[in-house]
């Protein structure tokens, strides 16, 4: 494992860390890019909701990690401020907050940018699970199969090799949202703005249903269910229930507009 990639100096450059700051760079050009060609926002727009995004996240991924990981920080309480590790999940809730509220202000339609942003998420996540293949974090459990790896800080035993597992999975969904996107674009009046986000917040919960059956992880809720699995199920169900619901109304009304047109 490589958690510490470099030093310069007494400053320790951190595999996971580093890169996050890859994935946030990429992702910046990515959505600026796009953002500004379907006239949603300028670049220099995007640059300035990405400050937002970036300090939510942040914060509230090591917020929740420490909140997840409560007795490993009450012994080791510096650890905190370590930038080895961070929860995905606490990322999301503190971008989507500050991010929100950035788009209010600017007067940026939230949702319209929301679908992009959602585009790019697995790409951007595919980058961050690197960082914890380096670090060595959020490994899988022991196994003897043939793909096992040494991917734990914490010992040399041979585990799933969870990290890889996401990675494969974010680029599955990213494939599923393209294409879904290209459809969106095909028959807007079928589907609503934010469709896209709310199908990627849906399918990486089932993912890490998933994923989190390979982790090696004690945080248990029910039984073998891990607390990470049964959030990730209560959101997927509610999301899914939601967007059949918006379906269905936006359904509804193109029936209702078309019999008024006819009658």
């Amino acid at each position: 494992m490589f958690p510490v990639l470099f030093s310069l100096g007494r400053i320790q450059i951190y595999s996971y860390g580093l890169m996050v700051a890859l994935a946030l760079l990429l992702g910046i050009i990515w959505v600026g890019l796009a953002a500004q060609q379907r006239k949603i926002a300028t670049f220099n727009q995007i640059t300035d909701f990405a400050i937002y995004v970036i300090v939510g996240g942040l914060v509230f991924a090591k917020l929740l990690y420490v909140i997840c990981e409560f007795e490993t920080y009450k012994r080791e309480p510096l650890a905190i401020f370590s930038g080895s590790a961070g929860s995905f999940f606490g990322a999301v809730i503190g971008g989507v907050l500050l991010g929100v509220y950035y788009t209010k202000k600017a007067q940026i339609s939230t949702w319209n940018l929301a679908d992009v942003i959602a585009l790019y998420i697995p790409l951007g996540h595919m980058i961050g699970r690197v960082g914890c293949l380096l670090s060595g974090c959020c490994y899988g459990v022991e196994t003897d199969l043939a793909w096992a790896m040494r991917c734990s800080s914490a010992d040399d035993l041979l585990r799933h090799p969870t990290q890889i597992y996401e990675m494969i999975g974010n680029l599955l969904l990213f494939i599923v949202l393209w294409i879904s996107g290209r459809r969106v674009e095909e028959r807007k009046e079928r589907y609503f703005p934010g469709f896209i986000f709310w199908l990627y917040v849906g399918l990486y919960s089932f993912l890490r249903i998933i994923i989190e059956a390979f982790r090696d992880s004690q945080i248990l809720a029910f039984g073998w269910l891990r607390t990470t699995q049964v959030f990730s199920l209560l959101v997927a169900v509610v999301v899914f229930l939601y967007i059949g619901y918006r379906l269905k109304k936006k359904l509804g009304n193109e029936r209702c507009a078309s019999s008024t047109i006819h009658s």
